[in-house]
């Protein structure tokens, strides 16, 4: 199984929850440099990608998922660690993520809530209002 197939059969639960937006198998490979991935072996345990927003050096992590046989293991931290490192070497700023799950971790995890008026003007015309994320920002140092 490729990464691509890894990432689509991770993230799969989470889809089927509402918790990630759907992705096609075409958008994951096309956009596949974008991801942080954490394995066990061959086994795929985390992913997220990291997206340039192409304005203001921001990047928006999105498809964050951590397989549930390993949830509350510190992998979460582990992956935002490797996602931070990737934020450095792209000279981020500022890395962002809309959820509307687990809002807890992204606080303990050094993230501020923020308003649709901080995401790049870009992004902002794309904001899904009706699924009213909450939008959490974290400096990156």
């Amino acid at each position: 199984m490729d990464n691509s197939e890894q990432i689509l059969t991770l993230i799969k639960p989470f889809v089927e929850q509402g918790k990630i937006l759907p992705r096609s198998r075409q958008e994951i490979e096309e956009s596949i440099d974008d991801f942080v991935l954490l394995f066990d072996g061959d086994q795929l345990l985390a992913c997220a990608g990291l997206k340039d927003c192409q304005e203001g050096s921001m990047g928006e992590i999105y498809s964050l998922a951590v397989a549930k046989n390993v949830q509350n293991t510190g992998l979460s931290k582990k992956l935002l660690n490797k996602i931070l490192i990737k934020a450095k070497l792209r000279k981020f700023s500022k890395i962002f993520a809309l959820t509307k799950f687990g809002t807890d971790w992204f606080v303990k995890n050094g993230f501020t809530q923020m308003n649709i008026s901080d995401l790049p003007i870009k992004r902002q015309k794309y904001f899904n209002h009706d699924r009213n994320s909450s939008i959490f920002f974290k400096e990156v140092i």
